[in-house]
């Protein structure tokens, strides 16, 4: 391809007609980058771009069931709570497929492992600090867990 003033001008109508801004041609020792303005011009005038804001009334509600959230914790003073001692996931087993640690109602004995809680990639066995029996297991495996967020309640031995 040479470079003539028809091959520009060929060029430039297909910019116009494409509605291009820019073109760039590289053909080996030939590179020919065109640009030309947007053709978007300010008209120096300001338009008004309020919202339109729309208030409709709250609909009454269509006979949706009532769900009473009530929190599963215990009025029972005997009751003690074993608490997280870091931020993590829990873990009821060491392994998926394998029995959980301690499940409700298990009796544990001092030092026995009730969890594994994972943070930071390292696996953290949660141990018991006294005798007991599981009353409630309050988060489920695999849950994210916050610093002293209840992990279980018990009865100590």
């Amino acid at each position: 391809m040479e470079l003539t003033t028809e091959t520009i001008q060929a060029l430039a109508k297909i910019m116009s007609a494409e509605k291009l801004t820019s073109l760039a041609l590289d053909q080996g020792n030939l590179k020919i980058e065109m640009k030309r303005e947007s053709g978007l011009t300010f008209t120096g005038e300001a338009t008004s771009c309020e919202p339109q804001i729309t208030i409709t009334a709250p609909q009454p509600p269509q006979d949706l069931p009532v769900i009473a959230e009530t929190p599963e914790v215990s009025n029972n003073a005997e009751w003690k709570e074993i608490k997280s001692p870091m931020v993590g996931v829990f873990y009821q087993s060491s392994q998926p497929g394998k029995p959980p640690y301690v499940t409700k109602g298990q009796h544990f004995a001092d030092g026995d492992t009730l969890c594994i809680i994972e943070a930071m990639k390292l696996m953290n066995e949660i141990t018991a600090e006294t005798a007991g029996t599981i009353m409630e297991v309050c988060v489920s495996n695999g849950q994210v867990v916050e610093f002293g967020q209840v992990l279980y309640r018990i009865v100590e031995d």
